[in-house]
């Protein structure tokens, strides 16, 4: 099937099933990956994988952690870094020791509990960015607990991830106790130069509404793909890249237009593409394609566990950290959702003979469940927490 024909389908998926969905009060996300099974191989099989939609859609996800990075300025997280710690701790930890304890008990074997482990810690806060972003959550305190904890978290579960790879192949040695705190210097220097590049290439009273080729959105551009580019030189997840270019360029960026210009491409382009592709890679019938009543009894462990130790964790963690009852319940579902992240651990470990293909399809489940189940509880109790509570901050 040619590229263009693909690529058509999906946006014209993307258009028929949002505008359904709304009507029947469904968040968009959902909406997006229900017509991706719908024309998928689970569906009516008329979509085709190439390298290009594939690379379209890692554009996709990017741009999503980029415009999550963008609203998540760490500088006004002040008053609420402990709530972040807290979250951060307890929604990583606990879901973590739980997955631990699952692949121990179905494989007794500590590679594979370790790397299952390390898929319950994970989160994809990716997936509920727009609704963040509709109900106005993305720039309240609420808003900033979840997306800055999660972000952290799973970069602590990708730089696990890298460790316990380099231990297992034993390729471990002395370089690797500098890597990490060499790229958070890198980083550290980053932030202090990028605005200043940004100050001197462009005047502070720059005609934004003249510049008729774009060349303030192409610098913004071209540092998020640089940042994507180093980031995958030095072995770490584009998602981290995206979301860090959109921290740092927040320091500086001031302007209304210039943000509604990198939205309007992201969200009316490139993440429609991302979500669409992510329920056409999706194989349902995983929900009842077991060889045996283990593998099925595997699923549904694997999907009860996480879901439970996330919401109780994330729940547990708002109480503690002052939130009401209803903020706490928003923040439990919030961290449910897997995807890419744990995708890629998974599919990872499967290729290096870590984990067994019912343990990867098993994560194909969850993935599928968390992905639809977390948004649709997450639009329903967002829309009735407090108005006052879902003011953006300027």
């Amino acid at each position: 099937m040619p590229t263009f024909v693909s690529f058509f389908i999906i946006l014209l998926v993307a258009v028929i099933f949002s505008q359904l969905f709304s009507r029947m009060r469904i968040p968009w996300v959902v909406a997006l990956i229900v017509g991706g099974i719908f024309i998928g191989p689970s569906g009516l099989g008329l979509f085709q994988f190439d390298a290009t939609i594939d690379f379209l859609a890692q554009i996709g996800l990017v741009f999503l952690m980029f415009m999550a990075g963008l609203e998540s300025k760490f500088s006004d997280t002040k008053n609420i870094q402990s709530k972040i710690i807290l979250t951060t701790l307890l929604v990583g930890l606990v879901p973590a020791i739980v997955g631990l304890g699952v692949g121990y008990y179905f494989k007794s074997e500590w590679p594979a509990a370790i790397l299952i482990g390390i898929i319950f810690m994970s989160s994809a806060i990716a997936l509920l960015i727009p609704q963040f972003q509709s109900q106005k959550i993305i720039g309240t305190d609420l808003g900033k607990i979840i997306v800055n904890s999660v972000i952290v978290m799973d970069a602590a579960s990708l730089i696990l991830l890298s460790l316990f790879l380099q231990i297992t192949n034993d390729s471990f040695s002395a370089w690797n106790l500098l890597f990490y705190p060499l790229i958070l210097t890198i980083l550290a220097v980053m932030m202090f130069i990028i605005p200043k590049i940004r100050w001197l290439t462009f005047e502070e009273n720059y005609p934004e509404e003249q510049d008729l080729f774009e060349k303030e959105l192409r610098f913004v551009i071209l540092i998020l793909i640089g940042f994507v580019v180093f980031f995958e030189l030095v072995g770490l997840h584009a998602i981290i890249a995206g979301f860090f270019a959109g921290l740092i360029l927040s320091q500086s960026m001031k302007s209304r237009i210039l943000k509604a210009k990198l939205h309007a491409i992201g969200y009316g382009f490139f993440v429609p593409v991302f979500f669409v592709v992510v329920g056409a890679s999706t194989d349902i019938s995983i929900f009842w394609g077991g060889e045996n009543f283990q593998s099925l009894f595997l699923v549904l462990s694997i999907i009860i566990c996480l879901v439970l130790s996330k919401f109780a964790s994330g729940f547990l963690s708002g109480k503690l950290g002052g939130l009401k009852a209803k903020e706490s319940f928003f923040l439990g579902f919030a961290v449910i959702p897997q995807l890419s992240t744990s995708l890629a651990v998974a599919f990872l470990g499967f290729g290096q003979g870590i984990i067994d293909r019912d343990i990867l399809s098993s994560v194909v489940a969850l993935t599928i469940v968390t992905s639809i189940l977390a948004p649709i509880a997450v639009g329903f109790i967002g829309k009735r927490l407090p108005e006052q509570q879902l003011i953006t901050e300027q």
